[in-house]
């Protein structure tokens, strides 16, 4: 049961690095969603942005360091997600996870999640309006932006959540950077996220293809320390990330953690009649 929430936790952060609508969207769905028009702004999620039955396979290997930064465990999750379904608030996926401990594998019984397209908590009275102009730099280029802010409630009494997002409604993946700051009651900062892409059109080969990819970084701050993850993010992959290296820090700096992504499979269809649990159309694979 730990592995199985460890790795659901792992998948919920992938989701959190490119959502609020952090995959690709078009320039007409980002205007549409900052004047009201399109408040799922489904276009722009990783999942939204697919037809149901659309899934993905990815291997994540995290490994746990001691004081002198040796490896002392290292964990391997196989995670296999399909899209379910999708509506104006959310998405549904299945989401089946094997564990690998010691050289033997564990498969965890199917779970049925759903992912808010905002990617904050389904019951948080979500508030979103526009918050403007702005620009962000990327590669030495000024990029104009219009501004997206939203801001939740909870989950804990007096807690609050601010976010804002830039949007570029000509370069894609069209949300360049999120900002969120989590206070609590007294005002306090408990959780202070950054996620902003540093690098477009970047080539980085999965599965013997070469996917024009951005370059994402997240940087999540907290009481215990700070985690900085480098994503790699597709337009063509359900779910966007298509690798990932993660490493989790100690408030001293050490690092306590290190953990890596690898894209397995993925496709856009699921058979009408599956045999087993699951039975995919899979996509066409290039010539070796």
């Amino acid at each position: 049961m730990f592995a199985l929430q460890l790795a659901l936790r792992q998948l919920h952060a992938i989701f959190r690095l490119v959502a609020v609508v952090a995959a690709v969207g078009g320039a007409s769905a980002a205007s549409a969603a900052l004047s009201g028009e399109d408040p799922s702004m489904r276009v722009f999620h990783p999942w939204g942005r697919f037809q149901p039955g659309a899934w993905k396979m990815v291997r994540v290997v995290t490994e746990s360091l001691d004081e002198r930064g040796v490896v002392v465990s290292t964990t391997t999750h196989d995670t296999r997600t399909v899209l379910q379904a999708v509506d104006d608030d959310a998405v549904t996926l299945e989401v089946v996870v094997t564990i690998e401990v010691a050289g033997k594998r564990f498969e965890n019984e199917p779970q049925i999640v759903r992912q808010p397209l905002h990617s904050e908590p389904a019951a948080a009275q979500l508030r979103l309006k526009s918050a403007g102009e702005g620009s962000v730099t990327i590669e030495g280029r000024t990029i104009p932006c219009r501004l997206a802010r939203l801001e939740f409630d909870g989950p804990s009494n007096g807690q609050k959540t601010v976010t804002t997002v830039h949007l570029s409604e000509n370069v894609a993946p069209n949300v360049l950077r999120r900002e969120s700051i989590t206070s609590d009651a007294e005002g306090k900062q408990v959780i202070e996220s950054l996620v902003e892409v540093i690098a477009l059109h970047t080539p980085w080969k999965a599965l013997g293809e070469t996917k024009d990819a951005s370059l994402v970084r997240s940087t999540l701050r907290n009481g215990k320390g700070v985690v900085i993850t480098y994503a790699f993010v597709s337009p063509d992959v359900p779910g966007g990330v298509i690798a990932h290296t993660s490493k989790e820090l100690d408030r001293s700096g050490r690092t306590t953690r290190r953990s890596t992504l690898e894209l397995i499979d993925f496709g856009s269809e699921c058979e009408e009649e599956p045999s087993g649990l699951f039975r995919f159309k899979r996509r066409p694979r290039l010539p070796k």
